[in-house]
């Protein structure tokens, strides 16, 4: 699993509490499957709740919410798109500046099986997570024109201001 890896790394570059403080941060996986195939391709994929938990926390909670929807970004895009089911989380509010937070993430990583250079050897390999068809990064259209009128049936009803 490479995920719950990359997450720590990602909030811990991020926020430098959780980096000063390893136990701030617990992980833990629950709720695992395997899906595997048959035929040819040996590999499968696994799915399970990462549990994500952020004990005495006193930044503001947003900005954990904030790492991880940008870490789902390249990593679980799915849990972003459009009718996704919402990211649950809990927080257990400690004093006016301390928080216990948890976030429990739907993950799935996939596993590429190729035979090994002898017989019955197998070479395993958690894959990245694949680019998404349309990243973030690039734009569908080119950025919109502020409003400088509107006109009805051939009318202005709305001029432009004037500088």
């Amino acid at each position: 699993m490479k995920k719950p890896a990359s997450l720590r790394a990602a909030i811990a570059r991020l926020l430098p509490e959780v980096e000063r403080d390893y136990d701030k941060l617990a992980m833990w996986v629950e709720k695992g499957s395997v899906r595997g195939r048959l035929g040819n391709n040996h590999g499968f994929a696994w799915s399970y709740d990462l549990t994500v938990l952020a004990t005495g926390y006193t930044d503001d909670p947003t900005v954990l919410f904030f790492v991880v929807t940008e870490w789902l970004r390249d990593q679980q895009p799915d849990l972003l798109a459009p009718g996704a089911a919402p990211i649950p989380f809990e927080v257990d509010i400690n004093s006016a500046t301390s928080w216990d937070v948890t976030i429990t993430l739907r993950l799935e990583e996939f596993v590429e099986a190729l035979p090994g250079t002898r017989p019955g050897e197998w070479q395993l390999q958690v894959k990245d997570q694949p680019v998404p068809l349309d990243p973030d990064s690039v734009p569908f259209a080119a950025p919109p024109v502020p409003v400088a009128s509107i006109w009805a049936h051939g009318v202005q009803i709305a001029p432009a201001p004037v500088d």
